[in-house]
């Protein structure tokens, strides 16, 4: 193998472990604020069949 390529450094499992703690940490702040959003609207949905009229 070829010591310059990008797969066989000493730095690869450093790298990918910080990519994949990265993309963890990226996915629970979405989770976290569609969480929270689906409950502020919770609200809004259910009051609105409500306030129509027919």
């Amino acid at each position: 193998m070829t010591t310059g390529t990008p797969m066989s450094g000493r730095d690869t499992a450093a790298a990918f472990k910080g990519l994949i703690i990265g993309l963890i940490g990226i996915l629970a702040v979405v989770l976290v604020t569609m969480e929270l959003t689906n409950r502020k609207f919770d609200a809004h949905h259910e009051a609105a069949p409500a306030t129509e009229s027919h």
